[in-house]
């Protein structure tokens, strides 16, 4: 997050970073803060995350992989999600199934 950004504009920002897709219409499905949202990252720094979640179908561009941040990218059906999902990533796509049936 950027100094002065919004949690909608931080996803709309990284989104278009990470993917070149451009999102709209945001819709707000949590934000998950707390002790389950520890981190130690690897210079040794510890935090807890703050983390809002978005969902839209509003979206467009051609999406291109920034190898800098990801490895492969790739849709999925939720019902047919990859394994591996940390348990984070995995509670918010559950949760937006259960809102979404």
């Amino acid at each position: 997050m950027d100094l002065g950004e919004s949690f909608e504009e931080v996803a709309k920002r990284e989104v278009f970073e990470e993917t070149g897709l451009i999102v709209e219409n945001l819709k707000l499905l949590n934000v998950h803060s707390g002790s389950n949202y520890y981190l130690k990252v690897p210079n040794g720094d510890e935090l807890y995350s703050a983390t809002a979640v978005y969902y839209t179908k509003d979206f467009s561009g051609d999406m291109k992989i920034d190898y800098s941040e990801s490895k492969d990218m790739r849709y999925f059906p939720t019902d047919n999600l990859p394994n591996g999902l940390n348990g984070n990533d995995k509670g918010f796509i559950e949760e937006y199934v259960k809102i979404n049936k």
